[in-house]
């Protein structure tokens, strides 16, 4: 057989091979499309019994479905909707009540019940605000209490401490009385110690160094610096006993500066000297010079009073080693020995 016997041959089979598959699927569309009309309403027409069929047009009433049947339609439809997660299960909670996300239609119940929350939150809130003011209440008056406690221990403490001072000034000064007495008697008083009325100059004796005593005429030493007794610490002056009204002169030349030595001082001046250091004139009934002013040793500045914290005339009469520290009487050192440096003994 020829080459081109076979080919032919080939052709011819593959060419029956398609007209075969055509016809296949031409028999299947005829099979669909019959099943298709058989499911139509017209085809469910033309089957129903020749009974319910009145004429062309016109169709016999049918009986109603049965309630049950209705019935059973409702729950399948029910539980499909369960199924399908459309449907709201009713599990006796407010749950369905409450507003969704998103939601645009009003809500009351899930209002109500949100406004109920807020008033519930602000009573809690307003409670704690409450406990805390009441706490913090408490604390104030506990440490008010406690503030004037101490406030009073310090004032009995303090009236005791002056009670105290009192006793010794009045003790220091019967011993004094009695020691100047005894000395007068056997004539020992000692130098600068004098008493009886003034009757001397109205400026001091200026000594060869420009030193003068602050007190003319007659006085006593009524305490020494350092002495302890019923001051703070110690005694941070020494006390020259004088009728009020005893002319007061400064120690030394100097210039006046402003009385920063405190309430305690009553009047007092504080004269600055030529190498920076200072001295105090406390307890003046009155002074006769201002800040600023330049004064001579010996030169009148004040008169012997009561003013400040004191409980007899007299001068206390301080030395700062530095004008700058003149405001804090435990700054001072020894009056007696700095005078001694200017050619006085008190």
């Amino acid at each position: 057989m020829s080459s081109r016997t076979r080919r032919f041959g080939d052709l011819w089979a593959d060419l029956s091979h398609v007209v075969a598959g055509l016809a296949i699927a031409l028999l299947g569309l005829a099979v669909t499309v019959g099943v298709t009309w058989a499911g139509t309403p017209e085809a469910e027409a033309d089957s129903r019994p020749s009974s319910t069929r009145m004429g062309d047009g016109y169709t016999a009433a049918e009986p109603l479905p049965d309630a049950r049947d209705i019935d059973r339609e409702t729950q399948a439809e029910r539980r499909g909707a369960d199924q399908d997660g459309g449907g709201e299960a009713d599990d006796g909670t407010l749950e369905r009540y409450e507003p969704k996300t998103g939601a645009t239609e009003r809500n009351p119940v899930g209002e109500e019940m949100q406004k109920g929350r807020a008033q519930q939150q602000e009573k809690e809130r307003r409670r704690q605000e409450e406990a805390r003011g009441q706490e913090v209440s408490e604390t104030s008056r506990e440490r008010l209490g406690r503030s004037r406690a101490a406030d009073q221990q310090a004032d009995k403490e303090a009236i005791t401490a002056e009670q105290e001072r009192l006793e010794e000034e009045k003790r220091r000064k019967e011993e004094e009385a009695r020691r100047l007495a005894e000395e007068r008697r056997n004539g020992t008083l000692r130098d600068g110690e004098y008493e009886g009325p003034y009757t001397g100059p109205v400026s001091g004796e200026v000594s060869g160094s420009g030193g003068a005593r602050p007190v003319t005429g007659r006085y006593t030493i009524a305490a020494r610096w350092g002495a302890v007794g019923s001051w703070s610490r110690y005694h941070t002056g020494i006390d020259l006993s004088a009728p009020i009204g005893r002319p007061v002169v400064a120690a030394a030349d100097g210039t006046v500066r402003a009385p920063v030595g405190g309430g305690w001082a009553g009047i007092h001046v504080i004269i600055e000297h030529a190498n920076g250091d200072a001295t105090l004139y406390a307890h003046l009934a009155s002074t006769t010079v201002r800040p600023g002013q330049t004064v001579r040793a010996g030169e009148v500045i004040g008169a012997i009073g009561m003013t400040g914290r004191t409980f007899g005339p007299h001068l206390h009469f301080e030395y700062y080693p530095s004008a700058r520290s003149a405001s804090n009487p435990y700054s001072t050192s020894d009056p007696y020995t700095w005078m001694l440096t200017r050619g006085v003994r008190l």
